[in-house]
């Protein structure tokens, strides 16, 4: 019996460290660099930190015009600012905007592993963030948990922002699923096991109906452009959030939704071109 008890410690030993090493869904800046290597030629290529409220916030920024807007993508729960790497090296993209993308808290290499788990105090750290860019405009584009988060950023800091792109955005308190499961994995003893990005997803999502409840009154506070990408088949974001978000851009100056038949949830991924293209004719 302690041979098998000493065997199963063994290997979950062994599958929390591959886990570790293996899911935690960041570049390294060295081998961001080398992505960008091509780009740098003709751009200027930006990777580092800032300190905002005592939070670190890592950055990778393309730049080339300052009188050119600054597109910021905002990840996903999991993901970091390398998910995005794609829209860098967009050279149609580029011609047309500044591209940040930046590792939201606890992901990435932004305090890797420390989460900030309400929604406000994450828009309240990027909006600090951002405040040291200094460009014409500014578009928020926001993927999945990344959505609501660029729409809390618009609401506390309506002028500053000129347009929202929420692709995939889990918005909606109402359809937010309530998996059982997630607190089984907030337990101490199966914390300790999960790869950090992993335990840093599940204590930012375990909250995330209530905060999205906290910012229903606000959304009338929203008064830029707005686009809502939704893949129909999207079994992770049920395609009523773009529903919901509709109904609560009331005050929005402009606002389009796109619903994409047969689309899943993973649009940056596997489409990225349709992101593109509603950039550039945003």
């Amino acid at each position: 019996m302690w041979f098998k008890r000493i065997a199963l410690v063994g290997i979950s030993l062994i599958l929390v460290f591959l886990t570790q090493s293996c899911f935690q869904f960041r570049l390294s800046d060295k081998k961001q660099w080398l992505e960008l290597a091509e780009i740098n030629k003709t751009n200027q290529v930006e990777i580092g930190e800032r300190d905002c409220d005592g939070r670190i916030i890592h950055y990778t920024l393309v730049h080339s015009d300052y009188n050119l807007p600054l597109a910021v993508f905002v990840h996903g729960s999991p993901g970091s600012s390398s998910n995005f790497l794609s829209f860098a090296k967009d050279t149609n993209l580029l011609k047309k905007y500044n591209i940040l993308l930046v590792d939201r808290p606890g992901f990435g290499y932004s305090d890797f592993g420390k989460p900030v788990t309400s929604i406000a105090k994450q828009a309240n750290l990027l909006n600090l963030f951002l405040g040291g860019f200094n460009y014409s405009k500014t578009i928020l584009v926001g993927h999945s948990l990344g959505g609501p988060i660029i729409c809390r950023m618009a609401i506390d800091e309506p002028s500053k922002y000129k347009g929202l792109f929420i692709v995939a955005g889990s918005v909606s308190p109402e359809l937010e699923p309530e998996d059982k499961y997630r607190y089984v994995l907030n337990s101490k003893l199966v914390r300790w096991m999960l790869p950090n990005t992993l335990d840093v997803s599940n204590q930012e999502i375990l909250p995330a109906k209530q905060e999205l409840l906290n910012m229903e009154p606000f959304w009338k506070n929203i008064s830029c452009k707005v686009v809502i990408m939704q893949g129909q088949d999207d079994n992770l974001v049920p395609p009523g959030n773009a529903d919901y978000a509709e109904k609560m851009l009331v005050n929005a100056s402009e606002l389009k939704v796109i619903r994409l038949a047969e689309m899943n949830h993973f649009i940056p991924f596997t489409k990225p071109e349709l992101m593109t293209d509603v950039l550039l004719s945003f």
